[in-house]
């Protein structure tokens, strides 16, 4: 892989995490409003589209994860490139602090957060879909 193959597929990684966090906002705001507009629904109607959500919140995050995934795996072999003489590697590793030819490592916290946010988000869908007392 070459220096310019390596900066393109970085970017696309960065450019696909903006959207990620683009759909995550999004579909925060859209299961909160389908939840209130099926309200007056059957509990069946209601638990099929919880269901859909919580799908939806599931695939969400399996994608971000492997959006990460690919992140740390290109700059690690940025980073194998900077100790091997690559130039443009090397400015971006020195960049982000990393030592040429050490691994980059994805943060425990990311992992942590990803994990957290999601708990939250499907114990939230549940209460809204099944729970939540709209009308008081």
């Amino acid at each position: 892989m070459t220096d310019v193959d390596l900066m393109v597929s970085l970017q696309a990684n960065r450019a696909i995490f903006v959207d990620y966090v683009i759909v995550q906002t999004l579909m925060a705001a859209v299961i909160v409003y389908v939840a209130y507009m099926f309200r007056n629904f059957s509990q069946l109607i209601r638990a099929s589209a919880m269901i859909g959500a919580i799908i939806s919140i599931l695939s969400v995050t399996f994608f971000v994860t492997g959006v990460q995934m690919v992140f740390f795996a290109s700059a690690s072999l940025m980073s194998e490139m900077a100790a091997n003489g690559s130039d443009l590697a090397n400015n971006f590793i020195n960049t982000i602090g990393q030592t040429a030819g050490d691994p980059v490592v994805q943060p425990t916290f990311l992992t942590l957060f990803a994990v957290a946010q999601t708990l939250i988000n499907l114990g939230l869908t549940v209460y809204l879909y099944m729970f939540a007392k709209w009308d008081s």
